[in-house]
């Protein structure tokens, strides 16, 4: 089975434009440690139906969009890759979205487990390298509502 996590607004800052709503894309900022914020276009699997289907199957993924998934409050959450082609970053946020662990460049179709070792409420998955690429890092905080 696999898990994610929930896009994060804005204001808590989440917003979605009309073309975007019919993809159900949401702006997720991030603010690094440094300071600089990071958009991305997001869409939220806050569900167990879309929780376990994530981005299986999916063969691309545009540059700075990813799925964030809600697990509606903190849990331990293990995610595996199974069925995904694509390599991806996983960050793990606890229920403030501060960024607690990264899983860099998965490997595609992998059933080997990859566990948080502490508590988290979202899991947010984007392309493999982007996180190093963006500067996303523990200490990050995505701004949630």
């Amino acid at each position: 089975m696999r898990l994610s996590v929930l896009a994060l607004l804005l204001g808590w800052m989440f917003s979605a434009t009309a073309a975007d709503a019919a993809a159900a894309l949401h702006t997720l900022s991030i603010v690094r440690s440094d300071g600089v914020r990071v958009d991305l276009r997001v869409e939220v699997a806050a569900d167990e139906q879309r929780r376990r289907l994530g981005l299986m199957g999916r063969t691309e993924l545009p540059a700075r969009h990813g799925m964030l998934f809600d697990f509606g409050a903190p849990t331990l959450v293990t995610m595996w890759m199974k069925d995904t082609p694509l390599s991806l970053d996983m960050l793990f946020l606890d229920e403030h979205g501060q960024v607690v662990g990264l899983q860099a460049r998965t490997t595609p179709y992998s059933v080997a487990l990859i566990p948080t070792v502490q508590q988290v409420r979202y899991v947010l998955e984007i392309n493999a390298g982007e996180a190093q690429a963006l500067g996303l890092a523990r200490g990050a905080r995505a701004l949630l509502p």
